[in-house]
């Protein structure tokens, strides 16, 4: 008994349509990987998005941050580690610089969302801002991203400005104090 499989064209234009939307993914998938790929070994300035961990959260509830105090994030990234010191620390404001267009309006609809008005996303070049007026510079960036900073963020910040690295150290400078997880090997290093 032979059986014959009838489609219909709509049944054929939903199957086309979900092949494509898979090739497309696929083709994200493998564009962002190979590019966080290449990042890993190259010394650019651009940094590639490595989210927040709850378990950093955890590390950084440790940190003894001043009521009412400014802080900004240089890089791109879900802005949780803004949103944790706003909430947690109560700042008076938190300001987040990127370039990346696409990160700024998500985050800018979350923000709308959370109804979290202390924190503020601006399209900006990390060299470009200027951080002489926050008392607090976090930075989750690659170490390689780090080195090409370093001198920059020395040179430019408050003096009395503390900043905060998770994750990651700097090459010339040396933490005045670093909290560690007791599960993970997860540091937050603070600097002068």
């Amino acid at each position: 008994m032979i059986y014959r499989f009838l489609y219909t064209m709509k049944d054929i234009i939903l199957i086309i349509v979900a092949v494509l939307m898979l090739l497309f993914i696929l083709a994200l998938f493998v564009y962002y990987f190979c590019n966080a790929f290449r990042l890993l070994f190259s010394k650019t300035k651009k940094a590639p998005y490595v989210p927040t961990f709850d378990r950093h959260l955890d590390v950084m509830k440790q940190l003894k941050i001043k009521k009412n105090a400014t802080m900004v994030d240089l890089g791109c990234g879900d802005w949780k580690a803004l949103r944790f010191f706003s909430k947690e620390h109560n700042l008076k404001s938190a300001d987040w610089f990127d370039i990346n267009p696409y990160a700024i309006i998500k985050w800018r609809c979350l923000n709308k969302y959370h109804k979290i008005t202390n924190v503020h996303l601006y399209k900006k070049n990390l060299f470009d801002v200027d951080i002489k007026k926050y008392d607090y510079i976090y930075l989750y960036l690659w170490e390689a991203q780090l080195a090409i900073m370093e001198d920059w963020i020395r040179k430019t910040k408050k003096v009395d400005a503390i900043i905060i690295s998770n994750s990651f150290k700097f090459a010339k400078h040396k933490p005045f104090d670093v909290y560690k997880s007791e599960k993970w090997v997860d540091t937050i290093r603070l600097y002068k």
